[in-house]
């Protein structure tokens, strides 16, 4: 299979690895989807799963096979992974290669994914702001979408330097939104002395909670990402989750009373 689809997607290490000890455990769980094209097969969804194989040294994967164009590959890649693992970046990403690439106006584009034409002129203006260098880094892996967005706030011809000075500084998103705010609220001419010593406008590092604490960011954390995800879902979809629906209700039920138990927020 080919991968030049891959080019759309964003390297991301961490989910990488979970990638690898799940298929460790538990195998492949899903197929692999490739569309087919005089006789060639590329890869449209799966790019973490097929590292996974590399990494683990298998030779095959299960592989479903779509008979569409071009046009209708790209836009696959967003239906695949809608409420689920595509970030707003890479589905900007696919639209852009869509208008820029394949010709195609926004409003053809938004009757292709299904979305309003406004959903795909905000994606398409966020990605055309990042310069090739910054869009390469989060290719890669190595700036994370979040920070990619805020880079985006900041003129082209200033983002490689800024997103040079996060890499080698390993600043967190936080750190990122502080530092490049910052440099917006800075004359141009003084954006090179801050970068010099960018840890003078972040201030010291936060410790990283730990133990519980960390529970409870990665549940917070947790139901943010099911929240965008329930309102992705269709009425279809929502009730062929429905056993998992009403398990996740169950649980969180479950922790709120828990939780209340120990504390009780004021106003409640």
């Amino acid at each position: 299979m080919g991968e030049r689809y891959g080019a759309l997607r964003i390297v991301n290490p961490g989910a990488d690895d979970a990638m690898v000890k799940s298929m460790q455990k538990y195998g492949q769980m899903s197929p692999v989807a490739c569309v087919a094209t005089n006789g060639a097969y590329e890869m449209i969804d799966g790019f973490k799963r097929l590292r996974a194989c590399r990494h683990m040294g298998k030779g095959t994967l299960k592989t479903k096979v779509l008979e569409a164009t071009e046009r209708v590959s790209k836009a696959a890649i967003i239906q695949l992974n809608r409420g689920r693992s595509i970030s707003e970046l890479e589905e900007a990403m696919v639209l852009s290669s869509l208008y820029r690439e394949d010709g195609l106006t926004q409003v053809e584009i938004a009757l292709l994914v299904g979305r309003h034409k406004s959903w795909v002129s905000r994606r398409i203006s966020l990605i055309e702001r990042l310069s090739d260098e910054v869009r390469e880094d989060m290719r890669l892996g190595l700036l994370p979408p979040s920070v990619g967005r805020e880079l985006a706030k900041l003129p082209r011809g200033n983002q490689k330097a800024a997103a040079a000075a996060l890499v080698k500084h390993r600043f967190s998103t936080r750190e990122a939104v502080k530092l490049i705010a910052h440099l917006l609220s800075r004359p141009k001419w003084e954006h090179y002395l801050i970068l010099a010593r960018p840890w003078e406008v972040v201030g010291p590092r936060e410790h990283k909670p730990a133990g519980f604490a960390a529970r409870l960011v990665s549940f917070t954390y947790a139901c943010t990402v099911v929240a965008k995800g329930v309102k992705a879902i269709t009425p279809g979809e929502a009730m062929a989750l429905s056993g998992l629906i009403s398990a996740a209700l169950a649980s969180a039920e479950h922790l709120v009373t828990a939780l209340k138990e120990v504390y009780e927020p004021p106003g409640l």
